[in-house]
């Protein structure tokens, strides 16, 4: 399991309206520069849109009633009326990569968190990204310890989506008033969260801030894609040496 958290300076406003105004020169855009490189990041796949299986026919010459149909779900998803302490079902996972795609258009990347799980870790990295590090060092270090969940599986304009893609962002209201909190003191890195992702958290905050302070100096909003995927072994041998690793670490 690998997984990638991608910064990008966006108004939160330009992405609502590009959305709901959904424009055709700007979807065939879309679809040609943005659709096709998705499938590289993720294992996130187009559901057919007879039944409920995987498209076997993801290009980017199939994508145009995929988007159509997305944008209309995408479309009534904004409409819909929660009260506010009732959090919106999940989108499909067509309307979920459809969304992404936009945010990569029409956003300007400013940091990307990436790792490649190991066997030691196993299944548990990404919990252990999402917990230890977002919610715990992070969280500890701007004294929010919501912060994972803003970043990584935050409802946008009513849209949520948290199996295998996942989206989230700050304001630039938020931002202003994170970044004058951070501080990573000698304690934070006592703490069981630091040790738990110690080879990484310093690198991991750097790149953070960075890109929170980016977007901040271009007076705009931050919007973040989540995406998981699989590892999918080259040969025979990769696999066979990575569970005997496996069985090496866990006696």
């Amino acid at each position: 399991m690998s997984y990638t958290l991608e910064f990008y300076s966006l108004s939160w406003d330009t992405l609502g309206k590009a959305l709901a105004e959904r424009k055709p020169e700007l979807v065939e855009a879309i679809i040609e520069k943005q659709w096709d490189r998705l499938f590289e990041n993720t294992d996130l796949r187009p559901r057919s849109l007879v039944g409920d299986r995987e498209d076997e026919d993801v290009g980017s010459e199939h994508a145009e009633g995929l988007f159509a149909d997305a944008l209309d779900e995408i479309a009534e998803a904004m409409k819909r009326k929660l009260p506010p302490d009732r959090d919106p079902p999940d989108i499909s996972d067509n309307a979920a990569l459809v969304f992404s795609a936009f945010v990569r258009q029409l956003g300007k990347p400013v940091g990307r968190l990436a790792h490649d799980g190991t066997v030691a870790h196993g299944e548990l990295l990404p919990l252990m990204f999402r917990e230890m590090f977002l919610d715990g060092v992070a969280g500890s270090c701007f004294g929010d310890h919501k912060l994972g969940e803003k970043l990584a599986a935050r409802t946008m304009f009513g849209l949520f989506h948290l199996d295998f893609l996942s989206w989230g962002g700050l304001t630039q209201r938020e931002l202003s008033e994170l970044l004058p909190k951070y501080k990573l003191s000698a304690e934070e890195k006592q703490d069981e969260e630091w040790e738990a992702v110690a080879e990484h958290a310093e690198a991991w905050l750097d790149t953070m801030v960075t890109s929170m302070r980016d977007a901040a100096a271009a007076k705009s909003d931050l919007v973040t894609l989540y995406l998981t995927v699989q590892h999918h072994f080259t040969s025979f041998w990769e696999g066979a040496g990575d569970e005997i690793t496996k069985d090496l670490f866990d006696k």
